[in-house]
């Protein structure tokens, strides 16, 4: 079983980030923006038991490549929308990403979440507006730190537990997933795809 998440936000934002602390566990201050669409892919184990892939699509935030982005929208089977807590502008821009999601995506149920990164440095949202735009959205919202690993594996996680038991219809349904790693070798499924 492989579930694909896809990201959504600003370029900048720390979507790279926030996969590279999940996927290997590092933080780079010196990143450098994506370039196209990349892919990383860790396997875990439900409930200590079944394989699950957890296939985290990572799109580049500049405009020129949104084309390419869409094109991976309607594949995907769920998505974080990721703003930055000390860029305004990023948190204002959600709106966008969220609308390119709805026109691009064949079905609009699909699980979201909202990240607001960089939680390790000074904010410049105010938080009743997000509280307000979480509402009115009817959207979980997280706050995160790929810098200081602050609910990274615990978003993502949390993710993966919503989709295994949407698509999961096979089996019954339990109030309790537990989602644990498997003993990995030293070697990242992570690859870039597209590069212009």
């Amino acid at each position: 079983m492989t579930f694909k998440i896809i990201t959504l936000g600003d370029s900048g934002v720390g979507k790279t980030s926030i996969i590279n602390r999940y996927i290997k566990n590092v933080f780079d201050d010196c990143i450098t923006s994506t370039l196209g669409v990349s892919f990383a892919i860790k396997e875990v184990l439900v409930n200590k038991k079944e394989k699950v892939r957890l296939k985290l699509i990572d799109t580049c935030g500049q405009e020129k490549y949104q084309a390419l982005t869409s094109s991976y929208l309607k594949n995907a089977d769920a998505v974080l929308f990721i703003f930055a807590l000390n860029d305004k502008e990023s948190f204002d821009n959600i709106k966008k990403w969220m609308d390119l999601f709805y026109e691009k995506s064949i079905i609009n149920e699909k699980p979201q979440m909202l990240l607001g990164n960089k939680s390790d440095l000074p904010y410049e949202i105010n938080e009743n507006l997000i509280n307000e735009f979480v509402n009115n959205n009817n959207i979980k919202y997280i706050k995160t730190s790929a810098k200081n690993k602050i609910n990274i594996n615990e978003s993502i996680e949390e993710m993966g537990k919503i989709l295994y038991q949407k698509y999961n219809h096979s089996k019954s349904r339990q109030s309790k997933i537990i989602i644990s790693y498997k003993e990995q070798k030293k070697k990242y499924d992570c690859f870039l795809c597209a590069t212009k």
